[in-house]
């Protein structure tokens, strides 16, 4: 860790939407991994179970430190005898003697018994605590070992967990070699989160052709998107653009030739899409409209400027 900053990648700076900047105790460095742990698997939550799309890694147990060994006196006064004319002073004296001590009277009550009993029952439950979980015998129920996905393993070949294969996109050893299903989703999920970085850094430098500044570089998180225009290509911030679409209008002017035109090349734009990135290629436009478009359908009222 540097300068009290974690190596693991923040997943809010990922999508251009972290609020703490520099004060985020994750990092910003996009050659940093983002972290695969399931949290939620770890404090015992996680209801995806098998099909949950993070690693399922234990929390390492915290071990307590062990009490203090109990203090055993070692002179105990002698029993007197009722009716006895002892003064204090020979019973003091009495009590420091150690022939005088009657070991056997001082643990009748079973006390050195009980402490045996009780060290023994801490000792039996420390060794049930620590007692590994059976191994199963298919390896596919087997998860993989967190150490070697990082890339080092200290148990090397004797390790009781899987250790993974590499994944090209990543370069981390994730990749279970007894789960087909899971290998494939983790590579098609890899190379979608790579094409969004890379995305995500191509758009960086974009600007409005309303305001001219970067459109990421606004001040808060809503500012930070493209509206994208459905009849041309020039980029615009979401909040220039649907800002111009709604102002008013002196009376009489056209909606499609006027208000719904782009302020650049004057072509009919029916509707804005909203993108954390900005596209390339026709392609690359094409599928972030469908995916907006898919989230439309999910929605019961809504409206498109």
């Amino acid at each position: 860790m540097e300068g009290g900053r974690s190596r693991v990648l923040c997943k809010f700076f990922m999508h251009g939407a972290c609020l703490k900047g520099s004060d985020c105790q994750f990092s910003h460095n996009w050659s940093d991994n983002a972290s695969q742990v399931c949290t939620f698997y770890q404090r015992g939550l996680c209801t995806y179970g098998a099909h949950c799309r993070y690693e399922h890694v234990r929390a390492s147990r915290i071990t307590k430190p062990a009490p203090p060994p109990v203090p055993v006196p070692r002179h105990l006064p002698a029993a007197i005898p009722p009716g006895s004319n002892v003064d204090s002073n020979s019973t003091a004296e009495t009590a420091v003697k150690p022939s005088s001590i009657p070991l056997k009277d001082a643990w009748q009550q079973n006390s050195g018994q009980n402490l045996v009993n009780s060290v023994a029952g801490l000792s039996l439950g420390e060794a049930e605590a620590e007692e590994p979980e059976p191994i199963s015998n298919d390896p596919s129920d087997r998860p993989i070992c967190a150490f070697a996905q990082a890339g080092n393993c200290p148990h090397g070949e004797s390790c009781r967990h899987i250790h993974g294969d590499l994944c090209p996109t990543c370069g981390k050893h994730c990749l279970h070699p007894h789960r087909p299903l899971e290998r494939e989703n983790h590579k098609l999920q890899c190379e979608r989160n790579k094409k969004n970085l890379e995305a995500l850094l191509k758009s960086q430098d974009i600007e409005c052709s309303v305001c001219l500044e970067r459109v990421h570089s606004k001040p808060t998180v809503s500012e930070r998107k493209f509206g994208l225009m459905s009849g041309c290509d020039h980029p615009f911030c979401v909040g220039c653009i649907r800002g111009w679409r709604s102002g008013s209008h002196a009376p009489g002017m056209d909606i499609n030739t006027v208000v719904r035109a782009c302020p650049v090349c004057r072509v009919p734009t029916h509707y804005v899409v909203p993108s954390v990135v900005w596209y390339f290629t026709p392609e690359e436009k094409e599928d972030i409209v469908n995916g907006y478009k898919n989230k439309l359908r999910y929605v019961s009222k809504g409206s498109i400027h």
